[in-house]
């Protein structure tokens, strides 16, 4: 988007470091706040370590200085609660194959704030229409005056498929209990990898307090990148991210306790043997 508008991300792109190379401190993204910045937009959930970020104090933190504020849920939506409206988020967008269980290619979700209603979308297409008025095909976009308007194209309708099986299943567990359930599961994975895997060189690199952990458990290992091919060929889908992260997310919806504990004895197994030795030191194209 910066690029779109003629400016230069190396000038214009403000990053935050993290400062142990997992996780985000919230004071340190608001000390970067500046008169200068126009936009914030940040993950709910760290992709890499699992830290829930604190979503109302950045967003109120960003306001203060009339800095516009997205959030990126893919790896929150359907394992957290959102509140944006009472968080008081711009906008929020989201995929939906992860924890929605939409799989690959179903749709995108937007969220935007009431306030930005009516305002023209930077990106216009057709499918942004007023609906009572989108097959006039006039010359000229009449927007929808929601969130409607940000639409482009024509959804896939075989993508949002699987969606319309899944979402009702959420509407009927509601989302509190399925919170409920997702930290008791990664909080007995922690608990596992204390036990059974930190003495076979495997650390837990999820923070350990529930208010700051999304929906998976990350553990770091020397071997991550042959562990995680071994772990697949053992039974068990995680995925693996540079350098040392192998991931494990427990779905609320249909993971048990007892998949947990299948998984942390297929690991230790895989290490006690050597399995991964039989495997590429190299990721995978889908890792």
């Amino acid at each position: 988007q910066l690029t779109l508008r003629g400016l230069d991300p190396a000038r214009h792109l403000t990053r935050v470091r993290s400062r142990d190379g997992l996780t985000l401190d919230e004071a340190d993204i608001i000390a970067a706040m500046s008169d200068d910045v126009q936009m914030l937009v940040l993950p709910s959930v760290v992709y890499t370590s699992g830290q829930l970020l604190d979503i109302a104090r950045v967003t109120q933190a960003a306001h203060k200085h009339g800095i516009l504020v997205g959030w990126d849920c893919s790896h929150s939506i359907g394992a957290v609660p959102h509140r944006f409206d009472e968080w008081g988020a711009d906008f929020a967008f989201w995929c939906s194959y992860k924890y929605l269980n939409g799989g690959p290619g179903a749709v995108a979700g937007l969220y935007l704030n009431r306030r930005h209603f009516g305002r023209s979308p930077g990106l216009a297409g057709w499918f942004g229409s007023r609906k009572e008025r989108q097959f006039d095909m006039g010359p000229t976009l009449d927007p929808a005056p929601g969130a409607g308007a940000m639409q482009i194209g024509t959804p896939d309708i075989l993508g949002m498929a699987g969606l319309a099986g899944s979402l009702p299943m959420f509407a009927e567990a509601g989302m509190e209990r399925l919170r409920k359930k997702s930290l008791a599961l990664t909080g007995y994975l922690i608990e596992l990898a204390d036990d059974v895997l930190a003495s076979r060189g495997f650390g837990v690199a999820t923070p350990r307090q529930e208010h700051r952990r999304g929906g998976h458990v990350s553990l770091a290992h020397p071997e991550a990148v042959r562990v995680c091919r071994a772990l697949k060929h053992a039974g068990v889908i995680p995925d693996f991210r540079p350098p040392n992260l192998i991931r494990l997310a427990p779905v609320a919806l249909y993971n048990s306790f007892r998949d947990c504990y299948q998984a942390v004895q297929r690991l230790r197994t895989i290490v006690d043997e050597r399995q991964y030795e039989a495997h590429a030191a190299e990721r995978e194209l889908v890792a």
